[in-house]
């Protein structure tokens, strides 16, 4: 590389990083904290911690909510795979979310509110759309190709070539805080660079990935519609011994309601078939009939619904269980370095510049005299 496009690549990447450094603090900080989601939930709210027992049917479980709530739609069901966690009710009241935790085993409600009332879910939102929906959504996607561009071009900007590169992983002491700091952004980059041009790319392809669909050889998830009806719907736990019995006696990890009055159920069992740790095997009910009306089961779609169903898995580094995750967590705590470091780095320079020009000044007014 000539010393030309090295420092043009340096100045991109010295000012896209300066643009980007608020987000990307953002999304390093609320990142470290999901990667760990589930613990610091039980540490915040110690109420959706219960005791095993015998879990009640989930009709009741949602006859309670429907009645202690009587204004919000339910939307879904999640049940954790810790049998010692609350069951979360997700559910939109008044066009706002709100979340109701039950305990499976006794039926009581143990947490319930609007997102100001669940830290960690307010978090995921942060990071995954700002708040701010779909252009939330555009931001974090034109965050993550502006992260691949740092991250690759950092790389580049750093290789010192094969005979020094374990001195590109030094970081200098000892020599001042501006050294030391360079020499460390320098070297956690190289280290880490790759996890983040992961986490830029799975990132950026789960917020598209409904409007990349028509261009992928990808079997999309089914939708179904069903009209309303007079007729009472059946039992979730009808549909469920329904699909247990066509399917197997697989482990339920979640229920998904669509239509005005949840005329369609979807049921998602764990898929104990798969190596992915969050795979599901869904089936979708007329809820009026008790009728299966399709099915979305990993082992009968195509590679590339594999290779898309794997991203979240690996964004969120369960894909390498507590050793991905620890993987991801360095990966969010260094974007927050890099974020505070860059401007730093910039700050310092800027203020190296202004004295370098008074020197000259006052170098010029003394010749003068």
């Amino acid at each position: 590389m000539t010393p030309g496009t090295r420092t043009t690549l340096l100045k991109l990447h010295r000012w896209v990083g300066l643009a980007f450094a608020a987000l990307l603090l953002v999304q390093g900080l609320t990142g470290t904290l999901l990667v760990f989601r589930a613990e610091i939930e039980g540490i915040i709210h110690p109420a959706l911690v219960v005791t095993p027992g015998e879990a009640l049917p989930v009709q009741t479980l949602v006859d309670t909510v429907r009645e202690a709530s009587p204004q919000a739609t339910l939307q879904r069901i999640r049940f954790s795979e810790d049998p010692t966690r609350a069951a979360i009710f997700v559910m939109r009241a008044n066009d706002a979310p709100w979340m109701v935790a039950v305990d499976p085993y006794s039926g009581r409600i143990v947490r319930a509110g609007s997102y100001a009332a669940w830290p960690t879910e307010w978090l995921f939102h942060l990071h995954d759309t700002l708040l701010a929906g779909k252009t939330g959504e555009i931001i974090v996607t034109v965050e993550g190709v502006a992260l691949i561009f740092l991250a690759v071009f950092g790389i580049i900007i750093w290789w010192p070539g094969r005979r020094r590169l374990k001195s590109g992983f030094r970081i200098l002491t000892g020599q001042g805080a501006d050294r030391t700091v360079r020499t460390a952004h320098r070297a956690i980059g190289a280290a880490i660079g790759i996890v983040l041009v992961m986490s830029g790319v799975t990132g950026a392809l789960l917020i598209h990935r409904a409007a990349l669909q028509p261009y992928l050889p990808v079997v999309p998830r089914p939708k179904f519609e069903v009209a309303l009806s007079q007729v009472p719907l059946r039992p979730v736990d009808t549909l469920i011994a329904d699909a247990r019995a066509r399917h197997g006696p697989l482990p339920l990890r979640e229920v998904r309601f669509s239509g005005d009055a949840g005329q369609v159920v979807a049921l998602y069992f764990q898929d104990e078939t798969s190596r992915r740790p969050n795979a599901t095997r869904q089936y979708f009910y007329n809820a009026y009939e008790g009728v299966e009306l399709g099915r979305y089961e990993p082992a009968a779609l195509p590679p590339m619904n594999t290779a898309y169903d794997w991203l979240f898995t690996i964004h969120t580094g369960k894909a390498g269980g507590l050793v991905g995750r620890l993987v991801v967590l360095a990966a969010g705590l260094s974007l927050v370095f890099f974020a505070g470091s860059g401007v730093w780095l910039w700050l310092s320079a800027r203020r190296q510049k202004r004295a370098r020009r008074a020197k000259a000044e006052s170098r010029l007014v003394r010749n003068a005299a």
